[in-house]
């Protein structure tokens, strides 16, 4: 099955440059393109929706961020292209999935599209985000610094209302929950992390002991497992306990 897409960048050799790269792929199927962000905002927006849209961020008119913001539920992923890594931070905002830094090879460039399309197929991906084996979490600092995170340094994560934390066996990060939303759907039926609460879930392989309800995790990080939540824990436990031969 092909993955339909439309590519929009106000510069024609970027736009053929992305072009040539879809036509190495041949489950890529590109069902337009646009220079002009103010047309592809008019006609996407009346168009059926599509498996990705590519978009430049420095366009005239229309930044290709507020394009985005406009255009996100037009396609299942959004990949921004850009020669500027400063926009990162926005890109997190308006929940894209991935982002090319011009002058992007090849080889990242199909990277990018396996990662979202694993064998090219058309079904999402839930668990693609961790192929990376690591995120980036904006600070929201005065200089909007990014912040690596591996995942396997990834002790917990605490949905909170409004915000996101990410406990790591060197810090612990806050950021906006809208950011993240994506992530924490991932991880709660990820095989590498459990639910322990309504706005808790841990890493499996970072679990020190348990006693009781109490779960010490590595750096000293405590919590303690809800009654909601732990009958799916103890099944968890027995099922990685040493039994009696």
């Amino acid at each position: 099955m092909s993955i339909s897409c439309i590519a929009i960048d106000d510069d024609p050799h970027s736009l053929e440059n992305l072009i040539a790269y879809m036509e190495k792929l041949p489950e890529l199927e590109l069902v337009q393109t646009f220079t002009e962000p103010l047309q592809a905002l008019a006609e996407i927006s009346m168009a059926n929706p599509v498996d990705i849209i590519f978009i430049d961020v420095e366009m005239p008119a229309l930044s290709g961020i507020e394009l985005a913001g406009l255009l996100r539920q037009k396609a299942k992923h959004l990949i921004f292209t850009t020669a500027h890594p400063r926009y990162a931070l926005d890109a997190f905002r308006v929940e894209a999935d991935a982002y090319l830094l011009k002058p992007y090879s090849i080889l990242n460039f199909t990277k990018t599209i396996n990662n979202l399309f694993p064998t090219g197929k058309t079904d999402h991906q839930t668990l693609s985000i961790f192929n990376d084996h690591y995120f980036y979490i904006p600070l929201h600092n005065e200089n909007d610094e990014l912040v690596r995170v591996n995942f396997e340094d990834l002790i917990a994560v605490e949905d909170h209302k409004h915000n996101i934390n990410f406990i790591t066996t060197e810090l612990s990060i806050s950021s906006a929950k809208i950011n993240f939303a994506k992530m924490i759907n991932m991880l709660r039926s990820h095989p590498g992390f459990i639910q322990i609460s309504t706005d808790t879930i841990i890493s499996k392989k970072h679990i020190k002991s348990v006693l009781g309800n109490q779960i010490l995790l590595a750096s000293g990080v405590l919590y303690t497992i809800e009654d909601s939540h732990k009958l799916l824990f103890t099944e968890f436990a027995t099922n990685n306990s040493l039994k009696d031969s």
